[in-house]
């Protein structure tokens, strides 16, 4: 059944697909061509991993997958509070997916996400036939300016035919667009961490970038420290639409966590947190917000949190409403931690809460998909997703520049 009109603000309600007619509809894919020998000057950051390659897509199907799972969970209660929750679903709050006509439908962030991966292996397709490429953000901006066409901005210039999520007539619905995102996409100015193009901190960059985790970065400019180029990387993807740096730092954090999850296969989840935490602030600098509320601040309490036996919205409460990065990472993290092992666990507790539940359900599916890979996610949360093959599928592209790029 379908979520009741009065549950579902106008900005949400899905658009009549608009999708690519005759030669285009016909095209599936681009093709994915990892040559024999790669140039060296792509496999500068190749790296000793403690997982194994089908390992490595167990984790990145695990993080995509889950983090789908836990949109489509928090996405039919995104704009109404704890309390409606609980009367509507009942006192446990919403368990299960709201199915419509039997899919669990994902919202902007799944979007979004994807499209970072795909505009990951556009520009990784390009430096491997080209010798060389332009930086990651560059090529994810391209991908960005699909996702706005998918969501009915149409400029000249901005299809590009090869793309295979444009193919897709899944992705060509409204589903709550972030309105900073669409209007840093709109302005014709793409945000970077030198000159950003407003002072948003809003939770719409860190929500898109857990593909970055898995792959570092093109090129030389990390030769000294390959090590770093994850969240450098997923920094200046977020700060295309999002320039406060609590906007940046969460979504360098996110994909910091990710990369030491592959590479140190075996630290426990929450080192892996305070040293994505203190590698975030070292490079990225420390937020001068009043002490609590800082990213510090609040991926300490969280941390902290997730040991205690306290009710988990009271926990989620005390670390806001997910509506700006910093929180919305905090959230994901308690939830993460405190449900390490309970992959079902975690999503509900991610979106049964008063704020942004989509994105908070979102990050947590992300970061601990990783964690336990798909094959610790059960099946009721991947049977009934919303195009499940358009997510494996990038989640199959995004491991060929993985495993051939090392972290």
């Amino acid at each position: 059944m379908c979520l009741p009109r009065h549950m579902i603000s106008p900005s949400r309600r899905s658009s009549k697909p608009n999708v690519p007619h005759g030669n285009a509809m016909r095209y599936v894919a681009f093709p994915f061509f990892i040559p024999v020998h790669i140039p060296q000057h792509l496999v500068y950051c190749k790296v000793e991993r403690k997982v194994t390659d089908m390992e490595l897509l167990d984790r990145i199907r695990g993080s995509l997958l889950g983090g789908a799972a836990g949109d489509a969970l928090g996405y039919a209660v995104e704009f109404i509070t704890a309390d409606m929750i609980r009367d509507i679903y009942g006192p446990a709050g919403i368990r299960h997916y709201a199915l419509c006509e039997g899919k669990a439908l994902f919202s902007d962030d799944t979007q979004m996400t994807l499209f970072t991966a795909e505009g990951i292996v556009m520009g990784w397709n390009r430096a491997v036939a080209g010798g060389m490429a332009a930086d990651m953000e560059v090529y994810v901006h391209d991908a960005y300016m699909n996702w706005l066409a998918t969501q009915g901005y149409r400029k000249e210039g901005m299809w590009r035919q090869f793309s295979y999520l444009m193919q897709c007539p899944e992705l060509f619905h409204q589903r709550a667009p972030g309105g900073t995102c669409l209007g840093a996409l709109l302005s014709g100015r793409m945000g970077t961490l030198r000159d950003p193009g407003n002072n948003s901190k809003g939770c719409g960059g860190v929500m898109r970038v857990a593909p970055v985790g898995f792959v570092g970065a093109f090129g030389r400019r990390y030769d000294d420290a390959p090590q770093d180029a994850a969240l450098w990387q997923a920094a200046k993807i977020a700060a295309i639409t999002h320039g406060h740096p609590m906007g940046y730092m969460s979504a360098a954090m996110l994909a910091e966590m990710i990369r030491l999850i592959v590479l140190e296969n075996g630290m426990p989840l929450e080192e892996i947190a305070l040293a994505a935490l203190e590698k975030t602030e070292r490079l990225l600098g420390a937020d001068e917000a009043p002490a609590g509320m800082t990213l510090h601040g609040l991926v300490r309490k969280a941390i902290a949190l997730s040991h205690e036996g306290m009710d988990d919205l009271m926990a989620i409460r005390s670390l806001g409403e997910g509506w700006v990065g910093e929180e919305a990472l905090a959230i994901a993290l308690y939830c993460a931690l405190k449900h390490q092992d309970d992959f079902s666990a975690c999503i509900r507790a991610a979106v049964n809460h008063d704020g942004d539940s989509d994105s908070t359900g979102a990050i947590a599916g992300n970061l601990l998909g990783a964690w336990l890979g798909a094959e610790g996610i059960a099946e009721e949360w991947l049977a009934p997703l919303e195009g499940r093959e358009i997510i494996e599928t990038m989640a199959r592209q995004l491991h060929e520049v993985a495993k051939e790029q090392g972290l």
